[in-house]
């Protein structure tokens, strides 16, 4: 990144530059103490340590959402977003959700999202206890997927622009900005550096599988017993599924209205009991433990094997939300132990 792509904007000048996106956008923003929840930008922002309760997902992909009417040609428009203090590991969970929804025939509704909604991200300054990004590669700053990025700096923010429309937000907005002085970037440097060094002692204490053995450890763990230990605890809330950056399935259902025909599209994900129901009743993931398993083989066999990556962000969500204190992480090292293959 060169410094060509770097700015300076005080405090004061970033919520100006808010307030100006909020006339044509909805400006989303995390909000809370040690747990962060989104909400519309009211006049006041301040950046948070690390990642929301919930991820973006809901705003690019939402959880319930119209896809099409019959007999009807009227059209609900889409809300155009700002989604402000975006962190790494939900950026990162868009390498899954853009290989599933625009590869190929491309889904109209998400391109639109994605092509019409702004993200500005920022560095994670901290970490939960869950968080585990690094173990995957994944800096806790990000490196792709933003139109701009904020790093707090002394008296304000380093920008850096991610893409043509954070350019002309910028350019939109010059008198807001300034080149980005030498030590700001220094001050960025410093504190990513001290942030990848605590993270890394915070996980070295965990044992973590190294991220190349996630792949043959799911693959070859097939018959572990683990499955059925983490199954009999698992009440099927479908929290995991709700609150995973990289989740994508969904259900299709046709509503009758007065004058029309709605075509909607919810949230569905294989840790519910029907999600692979078919007409004749016949579902090949009857058992809570096919579920579960199934939940791992997509998500380190699938599609490690079609895109040499992982549908997972170390965001730790699924651990911090699961009532039966279900451990991604300790489900691992359980593999790792016990797993009689050679990984």
């Amino acid at each position: 990144m060169t410094e060509k792509n770097l700015y300076f904007i005080t405090v004061i000048g970033f919520e100006k530059l808010l307030s100006s996106l909020a006339e044509r956008f909805r400006v989303i923003i995390p909000s809370g103490d040690n747990d962060y929840f989104w909400q519309q930008y009211s006049g006041q922002f301040k950046d948070t340590k690390y990642r929301a309760t919930t991820s973006i997902r809901q705003f690019l992909s939402p959880c319930e959402e119209h896809i099409d009417s019959y007999f009807s040609s009227r059209k609900k428009d889409k809300e155009q977003f700002c989604i402000v203090g975006a962190k790494s590991c939900d950026l990162t969970s868009l390498y899954i959700q853009d290989f599933v929804f625009l590869e190929g025939q491309a889904d109209q509704n998400y391109k639109a999202m994605r092509e019409n909604n702004l993200i500005i991200s920022s560095d994670c300054t901290s970490f939960k206890d869950v968080c585990f990004c690094l173990a995957l590669d994944i800096k806790p700053y990000p490196e792709k997927f933003f139109d701009l990025n904020i790093s707090t700096v002394e008296e304000g923010y380093l920008i850096e622009i991610g893409s043509v429309k954070g350019e002309k937000i910028t350019e939109d907005h010059k008198n807001l900005f300034e080149e980005a002085r030498p030590e700001h970037v220094f001050q960025r440097q410093e504190k990513r550096k001290e942030e990848i060094d605590q993270l890394f002692y915070h996980l070295k204490g965990r044992d973590l599988p190294p991220k190349d053995s996630l792949y043959p450890l799911t693959k070859y763990g097939y018959e572990n017993a683990v499955w059925q230990e983490n199954a009999l605890r698992c009440v099927e809330c479908g929290a995991c599924i709700m609150n995973c950056p990289t989740c994508h399935c969904f259900l299709l259902f046709d509503e009758k209205n007065k004058n029309s025909y709605l075509r909607g599209r919810i949230w569905d994900g294989c840790q519910y009991k029907n999600f692979t129901r078919v007409a004749g009743g016949a579902n090949p993931l009857k058992m809570r433990i096919l579920r579960l398993r199934n939940r791992y083989i997509k998500k380190f066999e699938f599609f490690y094997e079609h895109l040499k990556l992982y549908a997972c962000t170390g965001c730790g969500r699924c651990i911090e939300c699961c009532p039966g204190k279900i451990n991604l992480q300790e489900i691992f090292k359980t593999l790792k132990q016990t797993t009689k293959q050679k990984i």
